[in-house]
């Protein structure tokens, strides 16, 4: 998701329209949740919170109904590693914003600070420290804290990289990534379908981690299986969906937030159709959007 395509209203038009509904709140629940004893972990770490309206997350979404965003990463454990899915807003977002963002689009891309990854990271010892970070995709409200972790490496698929290098603001930060060339790892999916996905890449060799090619919502996407025992699956998606809502009615987003947000909107709507596929198949997997506030919350109380 970039905050582009929410535009606190989308556009000037839609701003006359709709002026002042969708502010955003500073409510700041502990989002950060361990999952239970596994050999695979995952914690919550939410940096960032607002609030806009249903209608701009879903197509035929209604504009009275609030709707909760939530900004933030995955940090997985696994044995002795440990890898962030994605970083959230940064220490240094405001300047990035200040730095990056075009004028004209400052006014709708407001946001409210939580803690960041780093911080939290810092302050709970019982925290594992990641040694690598993997993107869901390269827009800006996802990798605003590349910076805090100058040594470690940032892994992409080769589809990511080239749009992360050749996209712009309001998109893309161009002060978010800093980092050298060698701090760069690009790998490669292997020609293995994955839950409908015909690329797919086992982290660990074990099914405990996969990472799938999505695109669609950036040349790049990707997507993130978490499976433990006793059945206990998980799907991060990124921003492929931002409503969880999304799959179960087989709906994409506004259609305003699709012309400035999605890449390719119809391999959007394709890897839609499949979630909702899986979802029927796998009726006890967990999809957890990475801006759908009321699925984090869902998975702290379970757990």
């Amino acid at each position: 998701m970039i905050h582009r395509s929410f535009f606190r209203p989308h556009t000037i038009l839609t701003a006359l329209l709709f002026l002042g509904v969708a502010s955003l709140a500073a409510a700041a629940q502990d989002r950060s949740s361990p999952a239970v004893s596994d050999s695979v972990t995952f914690f919550l770490l939410p940096t960032a919170e607002g609030q806009t309206r249903e209608m701009y997350t879903i197509s035929g979404g209604a504009f009275s109904t609030p709707f909760t965003l939530i900004y933030g990463a995955v940090l997985v454990r696994h044995g002795h590693d440990a890898f962030l899915f994605d970083t959230g807003l940064g220490e240094q977002v405001d300047n990035q914003f200040e730095q990056d963002m075009p004028w004209w689009a400052r006014p709708f891309f407001e946001y409210e600070k939580q803690q960041s990854v780093l911080k939290q990271i810092e302050a709970d010892s019982t925290l594992p420290r990641p040694t690598r970070i993997f993107l869901s995709h390269g827009h800006w409200d996802h990798a605003g804290g590349l910076v805090d972790f100058p040594d470690l490496p940032v892994w992409v698929p080769q589809q990511e990289y080239d749009f992360i290098h050749s996209e712009g603001p309001p998109a893309v930060f161009p002060s978010q990534f800093t980092l050298p060339d060698s701090q760069w790892h690009i790998y490669d999916f292997e020609a293995k379908n994955y839950a409908g996905f015909e690329h797919s890449l086992d982290l660990y060799g074990d099914g405990s981690v996969v990472l799938v090619l999505m695109g669609g919502h950036t040349p790049g996407s990707v997507g993130l299986f978490i499976n433990r025992s006793h059945g206990r699956n998980y799907l991060f998606p990124g921003d492929l969906v931002w409503n969880h809502d999304q799959i179960d009615r087989q709906k994409g987003k506004f259609w305003l937030s699709r012309l400035l947000a999605d890449y390719d909107s119809e391999r959007v709507d394709e890897v839609i159709r499949k979630l909702h596929d899986l979802l029927i198949k796998q009726p006890a997997l967990q999809i957890i959007p990475a801006h759908d506030a009321r699925s984090w919350d869902r998975i702290i109380r379970e757990h």
